[in-house]
């Protein structure tokens, strides 16, 4: 096993006294933080002997100055109460430190700098954001900060008198070096907008037409790391710094070694053609062929493009017959499939802006042959990450007209086409061509038994108030596809609905189930599960039901280094996996498969953040189900089939928040049935 020198963003710090007067108050007003009762010191009875269930919050203020109500209280005895003054510390430490502050949405400390430098050239001031997250023994023995980095945020030089912008995108100003939201603006704020300055948000930038600018960062790991280490440098080394928070050491720590684990030996394996196994899914296919070629023997393709790109489609057909490079496989020999295409019988229309009509009209009349599955080729004239919301809209209105008759589509852009660099988006968009038309481009090297996999994922769109959660239906644990459907945020009972349909299906299939395993985008609370329970019930299984919740979003507030790393980009190997928590684990899954491989692609460095619960907690008692679980998510990942590029995120996760970000743009947020059963999201 691969020798890894792991630590993580953490520094320790003492108490800085054991006990401290506070002064609490039943009465919530300004100045005074709320405090939960799961989060009162241990012996606040002594000031307030009638606490009863009903009551709640009660109110604190941390100002040492302040005389009323005072309790004296361990801060060793009471550490989630701790928590909040040392938060309280750091905010007010901070509030002098940085160029702005604020509480983020989980109320840990944000704080900005000024990016001086790359501010000159800018429309805007730059600001580096970090994070200081407090928590109590949770890795070490001792009081723990978290220091982790937000990357930047831009804010318009101009203030709001100078500047035209639509007032609904805005929804966040910076005043008196404070952040707030622009809804909340106070009188004082409003007499002075000349020194109220928007942030550049993602709705601004949609809203002002301003294009969406690639962060590339070379090594982000490494980089990260280079930042924090930076911010604790120069603001937590310091003597005064020390006075409040008593750091232990500028290091952060090393993971215990009781806490590291691997996903089991060859678990990142694919099974292709001939059962043959390859690491990477792209020489797998081309050594093997796909795990399983389209069982359709009758295939023809349809070309839909604007009349100005006759020239481009004829590359792309050559592209698809190999003609255009010698070491390029064609389409048919890459995916060991036949098909057909007639270039006279292509849906050809003029208006580039709205093609809708034109495109309705000529596929009702498209001569159709029984028997023949058509999967239509769309060659775009517009990128998909256009700021223009209406010509955005076309990509997904075509999709959507196209699967009313059953056909899928793959949609090409037509700068993607002209590109020298064509044959590197080849194997991508061939293998999401198999897909939709039913094969396996590759399978998961794992056993197969009685366990159903459902995905639930979420997608929020920039322009749009909804949030959509899609819930991919089913997958069977060794990664095969089953169906899909796709429901608002709030239709918890038709997820459950759903939910039982996908089972009583699998029942049909393999006469039983052992147990239902569901990937969540987000923490399942006890609202969510009931109505899933409830179904289960009434199809009369008493199975376990396990939740993971598998992170959208990488974890940045705790990251794993390996300082031990060859290629000295610190990514940890691939599959190792850390206990943070009562059954809470950072997943790293990346491009890094020991010194053979030292992480010479970037990928995703970042650590994935995994919960697990379930129905039955005794379950979570085991190791063993624990690490299959894990491997399970991680395993998942590999069966991302658009793109030969090894993801982060299990299409358990990522498959739904596909569909879910292209449904609300569907006629009557509603999917055909034929769309139910097909990967035409892809």
């Amino acid at each position: 096993m691969i020798k890894q020198d792991l630590i993580l963003n953490i520094l320790t710090f003492d108490h800085p006294v054991e006990t401290a007067d506070f002064s609490f108050f039943a009465e919530k007003a300004d100045g005074l933080i709320s405090i939960h009762k799961t989060e009162w010191p241990v012996n606040i009875h002594e000031l307030f002997p009638n606490l009863n269930n009903t009551i709640q919050y009660l109110y604190v203020n941390f100002d040492p100055n302040i005389n009323d109500k005072k309790l004296a209280v361990n801060l060793h005895k009471s550490p989630r109460f701790a928590k909040h003054y040392y938060q309280w510390l750091i905010s007010r430490y901070f509030h002098k430190e940085a160029s702005v502050t604020k509480p983020n949405f989980i109320k840990d400390n944000e704080f900005w700098f000024w990016d001086k430098e790359a501010s000159k050239t800018s429309d805007y001031y730059i600001f580096k954001r970090f994070v200081v997250k407090v928590q109590i023994k949770r890795i070490s023995d001792f009081p723990e900060l978290v220091i982790s980095y937000e990357g930047i945020s831009k804010i318009f030089k101009k203030g709001l008198n100078e500047l035209n912008v639509p007032t609904e995108s805005i929804h966040k100003v910076v005043y008196n070096r404070q952040l707030i939201p622009y809804d909340k603006l106070t009188d004082e704020a409003k007499l002075d907008l000349s020194k109220v300055r928007p942030v550049l948000s993602n709705s601004l930038r949609s809203a002002m037409g301003l294009g969406w600018e690639p962060n590339k960062i070379p090594n982000k790991l490494k980089f990260f790391h280079n930042e924090i280490t930076w911010f604790v440098n120069s603001f937590l080394n310091t003597p005064k710094f020390k006075e409040i928070i008593p750091i232990k050491s500028t290091n952060f720590i090393q993971v215990p070694k009781e806490r590291i684990f691997n996903t089991t030996k060859d678990s990142n394996l694919l099974i292709f053609g001939n059962n043959k196994t390859d690491l990477n899914p792209f020489m797998g296919l081309v050594k093997n062929g796909p795990f399983t070629p389209t069982p359709l023997n009758k295939i023809e393709f349809i070309l839909l493009y604007h009349e100005n790109d006759r020239s481009t489609v004829d590359k792309l057909l050559n592209w698809f017959d190999g003609k255009v490079k010698p070491n390029v496989k064609s389409l048919k020999d890459f995916l060991k499939m036949n098909y057909f295409v007639d270039i006279n019988k292509s849906i050809v229309f003029k208006n580039k802006n709205n093609p809708i009509p034109e495109v309705q009209q000529q596929i009702e009349n498209w001569p159709r042959i029984s028997g023949t599955r058509y999967l239509a080729i769309y060659i775009t004239p517009h990128p998909k990450e256009t700021t223009d919301k209406a010509i955005h809209s076309l990509y997904y209105k075509i999709k959507y007209e196209l699967l009313k008759y059953g056909i899928t589509s793959q949609v090409i852009e037509t700068e993607t086409i002209k590109a020298t660099d064509f044959n590197f988006s080849m194997p991508n968009i061939a293998i999401a061509i198999l897909a939709k038309l039913e094969g396996v481009p590759w399978r998961l090297e794992r056993a197969i038994y009685n366990e159903l996999i459902v995905g639930v994922g979420a997608f929020k769109s920039r322009n749009m108030a909804s949030r959509y959660i899609g819930s991919a239906f089913c997958f069977s644990n060794d990664g095969h596809f089953q169906s899909f459907n796709c429901y608002s945020a709030h239709s918890t009972t038709m997820l459950a609905g759903s939910i039982r349909d996908a089972v009583e299906t699998f029942v049909e299939k393999n006469n039983s189930v052992e147990r239902l395993v569901i990937h969540f985008y987000k923490r399942m609370s006890r609202k969510d599960l009931k109505p899933i329970l409830e179904v289960l019930h009434s199809l009369n299984l008493d199975i376990p039901v396990i939740v993971i919740t598998v992170n959208k979003t990488e974890s940045r507030d705790l990251v794993i280094f390996d300082k031990s790393c060859p290629s000295n980009n610190m990514i940890p190997n691939s599959g190792t996996f850390v206990n943070i928590g009562r059954n809470q684990f950072l997943l790293c899954n990346n491009t890094r498969y020991g010194d053979a491989m030292p992480g010479s692609r970037d990928g995703y460095p970042f650590p994935v953040k995994l919960n697990i619960q379930s129905t039955d907690e005794k379950l979570l008692e085991n190791s063993k189900l624990i690490n299959d679980l894990i491997d399970q998510v991680y395993q998942f990942s590999r069966m991302y089939w658009t793109s030969v590029t090894q993801q982060n995120l299990p299409v358990t996760v990522k498959y739904p928040e596909m569909v879910a970000e292209k449904y609300p743009h569907f006629e009557s947020n509603n999917i055909p049935d034929f769309g139910k059963e097909n990967l035409w999201f892809l």
